[in-house]
């Protein structure tokens, strides 16, 4: 890893800062969670109002994420920008965040590529939403250099992954976990109604893993008529306004939300005037959204069980368990394109060096013609450049070999030193 107390101010630092499903309750999530829409204006102002040129934000059910790239570390921006932002004491939260840097920061993004940082490991989601990130930093001119590089070398890490070994076996996905906790509750699925509020990847997933087990009931409730519609087709299913939620809670007995609505779509109240016309039949919520769609107070309620997406760790946690061999041979996968890109990574900060050495042969080779012009004043114009293009191919080749050293030192493990020691043995000056 490149050690941040010996490298130069202005060297090229990757960052992230995030919380996951590991590190923060699904109520910590949502106040920094970021939905799809918001993405293109919260890069700009990354960008413009806290100087960080290079950005991406990743943003899921299970984590929000800020990737971060340019001189000096940038983690002050971050956190400034989230505080001002977000309207959150970023500090308060400092036990539910992580920060990684330069390295670090390249591996953590592999292995949530690859699907073995997910709360579900393997699922099937998570590439795409890494791939969203990224052309929505690119549409956004955010995504340049370093951005771009460690982006596509994750996808390519979770691409191999997913080829490589069984990680990815089967279905797996925060939905298809929704589904199996559904199982869990009721013996025989076929004969109950879900009511599906929202219409997004996620609901549709649901829907379809649903239909596997034999449920054929769908309502479906939506924000947008024809979105709701299209799904209920699909399924067979009837579609309603989420104004008529309420009262369709009377006939539903699984309700699966996942909506990206910024407050509560079910609200105490609206359970409670249902469950006193329900007649004692229990109602089961599962809230997949972040944030939440569900009040969790509907918890307090009688014959009433709310699942939000942290409780689904009882349904992963043997997921995990079968998948551990899995995990060593992506986690392999992953330090191998960790070596590529660092290998990149670390040879970035010999540009700057090269350049300045470059620049320093042309002064001394200028210095010397002007020291001697007097002694070779009577030589001819054609006879002057001869004697300056000798000097520069001289200069030339006496610097190819250690530029070629350079650049290869640079990319080694102390890469940051060799440069350092270059720059004292020629005096260069770190801003020429």
């Amino acid at each position: 890893m490149l050690t941040p107390a010996v490298l130069a101010a202005d060297a090229v630092r990757l960052l992230t800062f995030g919380l996951n499903h590991t590190t923060a309750p699904v109520e910590v999530r949502e106040r920094l969670a970021f939905a799809e829409g918001d993405r293109p204006d919260s890069l700009r102002r990354l960008r413009d109002g806290y100087g960080l040129a290079e950005a991406a934000i990743l943003s899921t059910c299970n984590r929000s994420e800020i990737y971060a790239a340019g001189n000096g570390s940038g983690f002050e921006e971050v956190r400034r920008f989230l505080a001002e932002e977000r309207r959150v004491d970023v500090a308060g939260l400092s036990s539910c965040t992580y920060e990684y840097l330069d390295g670090d920061a390249a591996a953590h993004l592999f292995r949530v590529a690859s699907g073995i940082d997910s709360l579900v490991i393997g699922e099937s989601q998570i590439l795409g939403q890494v791939r969203e990130s990224l052309e929505a930093s690119q549409a956004a001119g955010s995504a340049r250099l370093v951005i771009n590089e460690v982006f596509q070398r994750a996808l390519r890490v979770g691409k191999r992954a997913r080829a490589e070994t069984d990680i990815g076996r089967g279905h797996l996905s925060v939905s298809t976990a929704a589904v199996e906790l559904a199982g869990q509750i009721f013996d025989d699925l076929s004969s109950h109604v879900a009511l599906l509020i929202g219409a997004g990847e996620m609901i549709e997933l649901t829907a379809r893993y649903l239909l596997d087990t034999g449920l054929t009931r769908f309502v479906v409730a939506n924000r947008t008529a024809a979105n709701a519609a299209e799904l209920a087709r699909r399924f067979q299913g009837e579609a309603v306004s989420l104004e008529a939620v309420g009262g369709r809670l009377l006939e539903a007995d699984i309700v699966i939300a996942g909506t990206t609505a910024p407050g509560f779509v079910v609200d105490a109240a609206t359970v409670e005037a249902a469950m006193a016309r329900r007649r004692g039949r229990p109602l089961f919520l599962i809230d997949i959204a972040v944030p939440r769609d569900v009040d969790p107070e509907v918890r307090g309620l009688d014959n009433v069980f709310l699942f939000d997406i942290d409780d689904l760790e009882s349904v992963v946690s043997s997921n995990r368990r079968e998948r551990e061999g899995e995990i060593r041979r992506v986690q392999a996968i992953v330090d191998e394109e960790l070596g590529g890109f660092l290998h990149w990574f670390r040879s970035l900060g010999s540009g700057d060096v090269i350049r300045a050495l470059q620049q320093h042969s042309s002064e001394l080779r200028s210095t010397e013609l002007q020291r001697w012009a007097a002694r070779l004043g009577h030589l001819s114009e054609e006879d002057r450049a001869l004697v300056e293009r000798i000097l520069r191919d001289y200069t030339n080749k006496l610097l190819h070999q250690p530029l070629v050293q350079i650049r290869e030192l640079s990319a080694g493990p102390d890469g940051h030193l060799h440069l350092e020691t270059v720059r004292r043995l020629f005096d260069l000056d770190e801003t020429s």
